[in-house]
């Protein structure tokens, strides 16, 4: 039956915008009335109609993501000026987009790092993406700006930025750099830094990625936190 009227619906529907101009004003009204009842009467059907929009908005969505990752899997998981923690020959890579001002990058942040402690074949390529405020711009710099003078010491510098509660200011990022013995004042925010945070813009901009964190595999790009028991079931099935 709700088959049925949603066929009706739809062969109304296409009758009304495919041959309005056969149709004078009484007639398109007799149409349009018609429809109106059958959704009152069948609300169930837009409950239907909507599910069915939300599958194919997904697998738009998926597909898009898919012809995008192929295009720029080497700007994601291949650039030498992106930190990288965990085993430089895992098998399987993962792209992490965050945010020092971020509350669940906060939250994010420790699962990954317990992963590639955990996980020999995993390893995270870290993308700055600094979209809350130019604090957070500023700590991003701060970061890269450190792994490009010793590399040795980013991962402290970004757990520490990471693990401060709440947003940055100048003075809070200053003072993580100071407790891991680095002079902000020394460290050179040089072009290759805005550019590495502009192109990590421009790239999470492509996928389709609007907030922090975000994950992305080879074959997937996951918007938003992920709990860590779903994380490590996805790179089960992936190892």
């Amino acid at each position: 039956m709700k088959k049925t009227l949603i066929l009706t619906t739809t062969l109304l529907m296409s009758s009304l915008n495919l041959q309005a101009a056969p149709l004078d004003d009484l007639q398109k009204q007799e149409v349009r009335e018609l429809v109106r009842k059958t959704l009152v009467e069948n609300p169930d059907i837009l409950v239907e109609a909507m599910n069915e929009l939300r599958k194919q908005e997904v697998v738009a969505q998926q597909n898009a993501d898919q012809k995008m990752l192929k295009s720029r899997h080497k700007d994601l998981f291949e650039n030498p000026e992106n930190p990288v923690i965990g085993n430089p020959k895992a098998k399987l890579t993962i792209a992490y987009f965050g945010d020092y001002n971020c509350g669940y990058c906060k939250r994010q942040d420790p699962v990954l790092k317990k992963i590639v402690e955990q996980n020999p074949d995993v390893k995270i390529v870290i993308k700055e993406l600094p979209i809350l405020g130019p604090e957070s711009r500023e700590a991003a710099e701060m970061a890269l700006a450190t792994f490009k003078q010793d590399k040795s010491k980013y991962l402290t510098v970004n757990q520490r930025l990471m693990s401060k509660p709440g947003r940055h200011s100048s003075g809070s990022i200053k003072a993580a750099l100071k407790a891991e013995g680095i002079n902000s004042d020394k460290l050179k925010v040089d072009e290759s830094v805005s550019r590495q945070i502009n192109d990590n813009l421009r790239l999470a901009q492509d996928l389709g990625i609007r907030g922090t964190p975000a994950l992305v595999f080879p074959d997937e790009v996951l918007r938003g936190y992920t709990e860590e028991a779903a994380l490590k079931e996805m790179i089960k099935k992936r190892l």
